[in-house]
């Protein structure tokens, strides 16, 4: 019995139907197709911009105090407060209060009745020597309606309230009772940054991403296997990996996490170059979508951030 092919063969010939420089051109058009792009350039281009933020961080605005902007309680005292903030700390050599919204575990105090119990506080404060037995509280920030701004220490001794220019150096006693009870009772109303919600929070963000996870790949029939689709995709996984740990370490040596700059854009860089890593490598079998799933976690974090610290 004589094939189907046999038949075609018979009836058109076994000759190539097209011409030799039809064929080239069919030959050149597939190799330029089958051509991959360089690996390595999207390894580089991400360093580069890791490298660039991490630049911008090391000499952001918080490192760009102006000192023009800066004055002493007593030439301030008689100015309008527009708003201040306060973080519980308790080291006398660092810093954690600022501009609203700027750092991380602070209280930010902008009513009427809030101004006006600093600014009387201030006004009530004179320049005092410092005793042994006061301790470090909190950090305020305070900001004036002239633009003006100045860092205080919060310091306390048996119900007695002190401050300390942090530009100036100068220590300030308040030497009024009543209005040191009232700005202390203020202070200890505010809700504390501890790492107990910290840690909570970290544990049900990483349910939540778990079972995100999980239903992602349910529906969209993404498997686990193989981890890696090749050497590249393994390489520059572990590459991106490295960066982001070394920047994790970075930002916790220098404490920069309290500022909520620098907290987004580690969340971002972390979270864009996972995406972009498995859309490049894994697109075919729709990986990206699980890292897609990541940015779900974004609204709670930021819900996490304004309502519970």
């Amino acid at each position: 019995m004589t094939s189907f092919k046999d038949k075609v063969d018979k009836e058109l010939g076994e000759a190539p139907r097209f011409s030799q420089q039809l064929q080239e051109r069919i030959l050149h058009d597939v190799v330029q197709q089958n051509k991959q792009p360089r690996r390595w350039q999207y390894p580089m281009i991400f360093i580069g911009a890791v490298v660039t933020i991490l630049m911008l961080i090391v000499i952001g605005p918080w490192n760009q105090v102006e000192t023009s902007k800066h004055a002493s309680i007593v030439e301030l005292a008689q100015h309008e407060v527009k708003q201040f903030t306060s973080a519980y700390n308790r080291e006398e050599d660092t810093f954690k209060a600022g501009r609203t919204g700027w750092i991380l575990g602070q209280q930010s105090y902008k009513n009427d009745s809030e101004t006006k119990l600093i600014a009387n506080t201030l006004q009530k404060a004179v320049i005092s020597k410092k005793d042994d037995d006061y301790y470090a509280y909190r950090d305020v920030w305070v900001e004036f309606n002239n633009g003006q701004a100045v860092q205080l220490k919060m310091f306390l001794n048996d119900g007695q309230l002190a401050f300390s220019d942090r530009h100036t150096n100068v220590f300030y006693k308040v030497q009024d009772d009543d209005t040191s009870s009232a700005f202390i009772a203020l202070m200890e109303d505010e809700k504390e940054f501890n790492f107990g919600k910290i840690f909570t929070f970290f544990i049900m963000a990483l349910l939540l991403g778990w079972l995100l996870e999980k239903a992602i790949r349910k529906k969209f029939s993404i498997s686990k296997e193989p981890k890696y689709i090749n050497t590249s995709h393994q390489r520059t996984t572990y590459i991106a990996k490295f960066i982001q740990g070394a920047t994790l370490i970075l930002f916790n040596l220098n404490g920069w996490f309290l500022y909520t700059a620098a907290f987004w854009i580690f969340l971002t860089v972390a979270i864009v170059s996972n995406f972009l890593i498995d859309y490049y490598y894994g697109r075919e079998e729709k990986r990206h979508y699980v890292s897609i799933g990541s940015f779900a976690l974004v609204p709670l974090i930021i819900i996490f951030i304004f309502y519970f610290l």
